[in-house]
C-alpha cells in the first residue's frame, strides 16, 4: 500500500494559496504574461519562447503543480485543499 506524502506532512501558506482559485488565476497570470513578453521583445524563431507560457496556463487550468514533487509536495493541487 502506497501513502500519499502530501497528506502526511503539513502544507505551507505557498502551496496552499497556489492550490486556491486566486493562486490558480496568478498561474494563468504569470503564463499569459510570458507569452505577451515574448511576442513583445523578441522576433523571428525566438518567439517560440512564448510556448513555455503554455506551461503555467495549463498548470492553472488544471489545478497541477508540476515542480511541487521536488520539495515533497503532490502534483495534483486539489490535494492541498481537500477536494479530489
Amino acid at each position: 500500500m502506497t501513502t500519499d506524502n502530501a497528506k502526511t506532512r503539513t502544507s505551507s501558506w505557498f502551496e496552499m494559496f497556489m492550490a486556491s482559485g486566486y493562486g490558480r488565476l496568478v498561474r494563468i497570470a504569470i503564463g499569459g504574461a510570458i507569452i505577451t513578453l515574448a511576442f513583445l521583445l523578441l522576433h523571428g524563431p525566438a518567439q517560440l519562447i512564448a510556448l513555455l507560457g503554455l506551461v503555467p496556463i495549463a498548470a492553472g487550468v488544471f489545478n497541477l503543480c508540476p515542480v511541487a514533487p521536488l520539495w515533497g509536495g503532490h502534483f495534483i493541487g486539489a490535494r492541498y485543499c481537500g477536494r479530489r
